[in-house]
């Protein structure tokens, strides 16, 4: 039986879970100068399910960061090679003002812990194999959270902010009230690594018409992604936007998949370096509120995947830089309500794009919509390269914009939520 809370912390700011969006936060905060606690139920190295891809987007945060994109762990790629039954396109990523024209790649089990490790460089302090058993609240306000180590003791920090960035499930941000919004979508995924010769380099390989049997189209797709150490992320998504996604499940959805690929290519059991691990993708704001009186919400336990592509890590770590900003001016001027404008400057960020987003996901779980979509747009490497720019989100600012354009057009049909 754990035993009764033994000893208390004080600090500025609490941060549940030492993922993208945590660990970002964490230094943000830090290099202000405040005092940072981040606590993270596992131990690294740790394993999580992605494809491992960072966008030009993560790029710009990891610049922001002030980590070094030149190290060896990472892969670099320049694009995406997009395959389906009729067609095969390069899409390099565009040549923008604020974007980079390249992503990188690096295991999540890495990356986390670089970024984590950056952030106690910085002056937070990470506490490893520590669970945030509960927050603690006082007059609807949440004060801090207990926490309980290995030793299995309880101890009460007490936190000016709380910041849940625990991912997916966020049991912790449930607790103080946080509810995932059914009428967005969400999305399923499995992955495994290989060791296999072929090396698709430096592209990020996606199929598009992701099929179980001849018949069966599945709105999602399916990835084959190259890592610095030789081998092969290999995944595949579905979303539950499908009329039949409750009879699926993400092995099943892998397994289709993969049975797809060449065999010369040989990616099947004997070349598999671990086992499949498959979790949700929650996004377009799926989780809410993203914020409660003294907790800010950040990455997926906010629900924050992009529903265009499934990419997470990006905005999870602006959001963990706004949460930060915004607490940082909250303290320093000591006016709490300055950290509760982070909904609406989420909403401003990403509101009209997600909105967007999810009504294109509802769409695509159509077959005939989603066959229209992979038969159609797939072959016109034009139109092919403006959805890579709208699905990437990726904009430069200038006048008449590609993506802001296409945004233009898809609100003249989509209505408005």
């Amino acid at each position: 039986m754990p035993s009764s809370t033994s000893q208390q912390l004080d600090v500025d700011a609490l941060i549940v879970g030492a993922g993208p969006g945590g660990s970002t936060a964490a230094y943000h905060l830090a290099r202000h100068g405040l005092d940072v606690l981040m606590v993270e139920k596992a131990a690294f190295p740790r394993e999580k399910v992605c494809g491992d891809g960072l966008t030009p987007r993560a790029v710009v945060q990891l610049r922001r960061l002030g980590i070094d994109i030149d190290d060896p762990r990472f892969e670099r790629h320049e694009g995406l090679r997009i395959y389906s039954r009729r067609v095969t396109l390069e899409l390099p990523w565009p040549d923008l003002q604020e974007f980079p024209n390249f992503g990188l790649m690096m295991t999540r089990a890495e990356f986390d812990e670089l970024l984590a490790r950056h952030a106690e460089k910085a002056g937070a302090r990470l506490m490893e194999r520590t669970e945030a058993v509960a927050p603690t609240q006082q007059d609807g306000w949440v004060t801090g959270a207990r926490i309980r180590g290995e030793d299995d003791r309880e101890t009460t920090v007490r936190a000016r902010f709380v910041i849940a960035a625990d991912g997916a499930s966020s049991r912790f941000a449930s607790r103080a009230g946080v509810r995932r919004d059914p009428a967005k979508p969400l999305g399923i995924a499995a992955r495994r690594y290989y060791r296999v010769e072929r090396r698709p380099g430096p592209w990020l390989e996606v199929w598009m018409d992701l099929r179980e049997g001849d018949d069966t189209i599945l709105p999602g797709y399916g990835w084959l992604f190259p890592l610095a150490d030789g081998s092969v992320n290999v995944g595949a998504g579905l979303l539950n936007t499908f009329r039949d996604f409750k009879d699926l499940s993400a092995q099943r959805v892998f397994d289709a998949f993969w049975r797809m690929l060449p065999a010369e290519w040989n990616v099947n059991e004997s070349s598999a370096d671990g086992r499949v691990l498959s979790g949700p993708l929650p996004m377009g704001f799926s989780r809410t509120p993203p914020a409660t009186p003294g907790m800010l919400v950040v990455g997926d336990a906010a629900g924050l995947v992009n529903p265009f592509n499934g990419e997470g890590i990006a905005y999870a770590m602006e959001a963990g830089e706004l949460a930060a900003e915004l607490i940082h001016e909250a303290l320093v001027r000591d006016r709490p309500g300055i950290a509760h404008l982070y909904p609406t400057e989420l909403r401003e960020r990403y509101g009209r794009y997600y909105r967007i987003g999810n009504v294109f996901v509802r769409a695509i779980g159509h077959p005939p919509v989603m066959r229209a979509l992979t038969e159609y747009a797939l072959p016109r490497e034009w139109l092919m390269r403006f959805m890579l720019r709208l699905m990437g989100n990726l904009t430069d600012g200038r006048t008449g914009d590609t993506r802001d354009k296409i945004m233009y057009a898809l609100e003249r049909i989509v209505p408005a939520s």
